[in-house]
């Protein structure tokens, strides 16, 4: 079996934070009224409004402010993300995401999610960025004559076409009135991914030459991305590029199957939660529905901090703290809803989660993860796990800055992209989205990522994939 990792992921995956943002009004998507004016573009920007309206057969309904901005310092300025004031209530609510993340097992020690989004908001900004809210596209370049580098043209078409989505489908308003986490995660991976997946043809299509300086300056621009947040706890960045990275294999397996299906999930049936992103034939073609789900009430002495979703990723990421990799994601992956409610108690922030299964086989998966998880917290967590059914419950608390507790590693969080890869890889090649899904899910259930690395498990892992693949054929 060959492999080959996602132009995307090396490339574009950390930085693209500006789809976050957005302050247009509510309103639903309909088709043109009229025949929108002729617009105007920039010469360097005008071969690639061309190319992505040709390739997404969607039109551009208002122009977008270009600034170039040629000095590097001022440019970084004038892209990079301001400091955040803080009030005292949001510190305090960072407290408890700390606290709650520490209880669940998502990382250890003094960790400060403060710190880490400060390391990533001061990262370099790339040479190109979309400021929705501004209606404002910044460019490190000298003016609208200037020949643009094939991986700053890429990273234009990638913000163009989100800035396209959103003028046809007003995307980022929706996120902005979500009434879940997962639909807020869905929405954003929807968005970003149909603009990587545009951004990847583009890339595909680029001479030889400008394909080389592409994947040269693309590199380059990651390494020292990646050197800049080293700091960061690998399953928080995680947690922030998770839509990013699921997101083109969604538009990937929808586009093989029907290309018509993309511009309903934009349009009319947009995914609800992460695991539809994730596992498109089996969870959103097959339209599997969250399921209902109550929030805890939390102990009556205790005082509510919040109530939110942890989703099928970050439940993943609890679950490889007592499970092998490979388990953990087969059991995520039976992830139907779920809530957690924070408060404190006597002095100690705690959590309360109940997640509903989709089947009782996946019930039976999730209670014997999350028993693995409860044994792998420090004692100090007092974890307890419960079921009733198909709906599991446990309940955890903040063992503190100095307990010693097993996170998630990278090889961990890449079993969950890893497998991604494969899904867009073989979706791609074999033109079947449930073939596809079929081959990724059963083969990164038989192994782990580690395993999947090991040189001396070369012919082991081929044999495996071929009689997989030929079983997912005959089973479909």
């Amino acid at each position: 079996m060959t492999r080959r990792r996602s132009t995307t992921v090396v490339a574009i995956v950390v930085s693209l934070a500006a789809i976050s943002a957005g302050t247009w009004g509510l309103s639903k998507w309909r088709p043109f009224e009229h025949e929108p004016a002729t617009i105007e573009w920039p010469e360097n920007i005008a071969p690639l409004i061309t190319y992505i309206a040709i390739t997404t057969d969607l039109r551009f309904v208002e122009s977008i402010d270009f600034q170039y901005i040629p000095d590097v310092d001022d440019y970084n300025t004038a892209a990079g993300d301001a400091v955040e004031e803080r009030s005292a209530e949001r510190l305090a609510e960072l407290a408890t995401d700390e606290a709650v993340g520490r209880a669940l097992g998502l990382w250890s020690g003094d960790a400060s999610l403060t710190e880490s989004v400060d390391t990533i908001r001061a990262a370099a900004p790339r040479p190109a960025r979309w400021r929705p809210a501004e209606n404002v596209m910044l460019i490190n370049a000298r003016d609208e004559s200037a020949e643009l580098a094939p991986a700053v043209r890429a990273d234009l078409v990638v913000y163009l076409t989100q800035a396209l989505i959103e003028q046809n489908f007003h995307l980022i308003e929706q996120r902005q009135a979500a009434e879940t986490s997962q639909q807020f995660d869905a929405l954003a991976a929807v968005h970003i991914g149909y603009a990587l997946w545009i951004h990847d043809q583009y890339v595909d299509d680029l001479s030889a030459d400008d394909r080389e300086r592409y994947d040269s300056d693309s590199a380059a621009q990651s390494e020292t991305y990646a050197d800049s947040v080293d700091s960061v706890p690998a399953t928080f960045k995680a947690i922030r590029i998770a839509f990013q990275v699921l997101g083109p294999v969604f538009i990937t397996a929808l586009a093989e199957d029907d290309p018509a299906l993309v511009l309903d999930a934009l349009r009319s049936r947009i995914p609800t939660a992460l695991d539809q992103i994730s596992l498109p034939a089996a969870k959103y073609l097959r339209n599997d529905a969250t399921e209902s789900i109550d929030a805890p009430l939390g102990p009556s002495r205790a005082t509510i901090l919040q109530s939110e979703q942890l989703g099928p990723f970050r439940l993943f990421l609890m679950l490889a703290t007592g499970l092998p990799a490979n388990e953990a994601l087969t059991a995520s992956d039976g992830w139907g809803n779920d809530r957690i409610t924070s408060y404190e108690l006597d002095g100690r922030v705690c959590a309360d989660v109940h997640v509903v299964a989709d089947s009782p086989d996946d019930a039976d998966r999730l209670e014997r993860g999350l028993n693995q998880w409860a044994l792998a917290r420090p004692s100090a967590a007092d974890a307890l796990v419960g079921r009733d059914r198909v709906h599991l419950y446990a309940s955890v608390c903040d063992p503190g800055t100095d307990a010693n507790q097993s996170t998630a590693d990278n090889d961990d969080i890449e079993q969950y992209f890893s497998r991604a890869d494969l899904l867009r890889q073989q979706a791609a090649d074999t033109g079947k989205p449930a073939l596809a899904e079929c081959i990724a899910t059963e083969f990164f259930a038989q192994f782990t990522y580690e395993q999947i690395q090991s040189a001396s498990l070369g012919r082991e892992l081929e044999a495996a994939f071929v009689a997989i693949e030929e079983d997912c054929r005959n089973s479909l």
